[in-house]
């Protein structure tokens, strides 16, 4: 086993669903909102384009950037250090406006990409898709 956290995102440029590898094997566990309060208000900021605590006028005067928002989720989560490898799936034009709105420390943990929107596949499709990715990058880093 190994202690290799892989995160999978899954972006349509408006939704973001991460799915977690925790070094075994290739199973990928979603991860939930209720454990990750930040998850939470991510997946709010997207659905509604305002912040959570926004109010009247100002909440919904400035236009959201879900990809943006996204990324800066998860540069704010990998320096927490709740994962080593980042794996992306997103249609072709949102994944391009991703990897170029990562920034470096990020890009660096870039183990594969998949240009197709996965959003609403299931767990164990998105295993399949990913189980080469995931092995690779668990087995280059450890």
């Amino acid at each position: 086993m190994s202690n290799v956290r892989t995160w999978v995102v899954l972006s349509d440029g408006r939704y973001l669903k991460i799915l977690i590898n925790k070094g075994e094997g290739k199973a990928l566990t979603i991860l939930n909102a209720d454990d990750l309060p930040a998850y939470a208000e991510l997946g709010y900021l997207m659905v509604n384009g305002k912040p959570l605590n926004g109010t009247g006028d100002s909440a919904v005067s400035k236009k959201i950037d879900n990809i943006q928002c996204q990324i800066d989720f998860l540069a704010e989560h990998h320096k927490l250090d709740m994962f080593d490898l980042l794996a992306i799936a997103a249609p072709a034009d949102v994944l391009t406006k991703f990897k170029k709105a990562l920034p470096e420390q990020l890009t660096k943990l870039m183990i594969g990409e998949i240009a197709e929107d996965l959003t609403v596949d299931t767990n164990s499709e998105i295993e399949n898709r990913f189980a080469d990715i995931v092995l690779a990058g668990i087995e280059k880093a450890s």
